[in-house]
């Protein structure tokens, strides 16, 4: 059969079985409606300064309907997108993939003209921060536990915007940028509700599975420090990232506050890994693509939509 040919017929077979499966949904079977205990560890792992750090305003420009300033905070670079003559309203914290920000600035905009306040963080790949340390397991544990704290001190300074509802903070992350969220969603009773993209739970195994090439050059820059047996190296890698881990922090999470976007066929973050977080989490609802982790891209005018709506849903806002 010519190659065209079987090309034409694989397309149409692969439409054919995303048209009839669609994307796989699972719903909500477990809401809590009280805040179960964290699980064991250093209650003062995120202590964060308890006086709010002053964001420095780099740049201002207004677009139609909004304005974005550029902030400086103690670490890391945000944007703040505010939408025009709003007096007090809900503000959704954006986590970027590790490396790249075009994911995390569509969503700012397309939440920001939905009326919502964004708060959206720069990239600035940690992953090639901790391969190329003398120590990268240390190295990466650092750098989530400053994403997290980065995000916590971001709260702070919403907290005292006289135009943030401080009762309807949010949180999306996409990618490393779900697993950072998800802990902060876990650890920061001040977010109340929280969309999580293509993350997952137990950073042990999904540094272990996947096939991603900057988390494969992350995990084989840890073997060639630590000198252990793969079962050795993983255990240590679960032990020394527990802090870190989703999964520590996933049973503080309200499931009815929470929507997962995953993919079926991810091989960065693999779906056993979607699939622990989501139990762990008490089975909030939960939409499977059907796609890969890069080929998600195609779903993400979807993905926004289904994450507006869960925000309007459980801010309990008029749909517009």
């Amino acid at each position: 059969m010519p190659i065209v040919h079987r090309i034409i017929r694989i397309s149409l077979l692969l439409s054919l079985i995303v048209n009839l499966s669609g994307c796989l949904y699972y719903g909500q079977s477990n809401i809590r409606t009280e805040s179960l205990p964290i699980a064991s560890n250093d209650p003062d792992y995120f202590h964060t300064d308890p006086t709010p750090w002053a964001a420095q305003v780099l740049s201002q420009r207004d677009r139609d309907g909004y304005t974005i300033q550029k902030l400086q905070f103690k670490h890391h670079t945000a944007f703040l997108y505010v939408p025009d003559r709003i007096q007090r309203g809900p503000a959704i914290i954006l986590h970027p993939i590790t490396s790249g920000d075009s994911v995390t600035k569509k969503m700012a905009h397309f939440f920001t003209q939905a009326g919502f306040i964004c708060l959206r963080y720069k990239s600035h790949g940690h992953l090639l921060q901790a391969k190329n340390s003398d120590d990268p397991l240390t190295s990466f544990e650092s750098l989530l536990k400053d994403d997290v704290m980065d995000v916590m001190e971001g709260i702070d300074w919403l907290d005292t915007q006289s135009f943030v509802d401080r009762d309807r903070i949010g949180i999306v992350g996409v990618s490393m940028g779900a697993i950072i969220s998800s802990i902060v969603a876990g650890a920061d009773p001040r977010i109340r509700a929280g969309v999580f993209i293509l993350g997952g739970g137990d950073l042990a195994g999904i540094l272990f599975s996947s096939t991603e090439p900057s988390v494969v050059a992350l995990r084989e820059r840890i073997e060639e420090e630590e000198d252990l047996s793969t079962e050795e190296l993983r255990a240590e890698i679960g032990r020394r990232l527990r802090n870190v881990d989703p999964l520590t922090y996933a049973n503080r999470l309200d499931p009815s506050r929470i929507l997962m976007i995953d993919a079926y066929f991810d091989h960065v973050i693999r779906r056993r890994y979607a699939m622990a977080l989501w139990k762990a989490a008490g089975e909030p609802e939960m939409v499977m693509l059907p796609t890969g982790h890069y080929s998600a891209a195609l779903f993400l005018d979807y993905a926004q939509g289904l994450a507006l709506a869960h925000f309007q849903k459980v801010f309990e806002l008029q749909k517009k």
